[in-house]
């Protein structure tokens, strides 16, 4: 059977290849810090968005978001969403702010920050996307998820029925746009 010529690669965001170097510099500025990248963007690319679900208890307080990059002009082939999170303070001003944005080949960025979570919780658990994953136009990815407990049994998941019903969950979402 023949085929075409220019087979085009599917869209699919995964952890990104990142140098040692650049994860140290990541693990000084933060205590969790996590890059997904998005390869073989489509040159139909209008827009990315990257954004926060915040959960306690399974409730949505608050989504945080989203931060947007406008690609109507320059079409990057890969873009990375990154966030890290970072514990200020002690006992009861302890705060936790947790930091993200979308970054391309051409340096440009767009970020946002700052989200309180609950730090009565005694237990955190972090997962992020570990293998690659398909991503289409106008559907939401989550690529990570930070859940934080007291005494219940902790879980990670790749399902949101799972996270969002322990005491705080973060789930971290991109989303692009055509």
């Amino acid at each position: 059977m023949l085929s075409a010529c220019g087979h085009s690669k599917q869209m699919e965001i995964k952890a990104a290849d990142i140098s040692d170097l650049e994860k140290n510099r990541m693990d000084i500025a933060a205590s969790q810090a996590f890059t997904a990248e998005a390869v073989n963007i489509s040159e139909g690319i209008s827009s990315a968005d990257m954004y926060i679900e915040h959960y306690q208890k399974g409730k949505l307080i608050e989504t945080i978001g989203p931060v947007s990059a406008d690609y109507s002009e320059k079409k990057p082939d890969t873009l990375q969403f990154v966030y890290f999170e970072n514990e200020e303070g002690e006992g009861k001003t302890k705060r936790s702010t947790v930091h993200f944005g979308i970054v391309d080949k051409q340096g440009n960025t767009a970020a946002s920050s700052s989200v309180k979570r609950d730090d009565s919780a005694t237990q955190e658990m972090t997962q992020n996307i570990s293998s690659a994953v398909p991503i289409s136009f106008e559907k939401p990815v989550l690529i990570g998820s930070s859940i934080k407990g007291t005494d219940e049994p902790m879980h990670t998941s790749e399902h949101k029925k799972e996270l969002i019903k322990h005491q705080d969950a973060l789930l971290y979402y991109v989303e692009l746009h055509h």
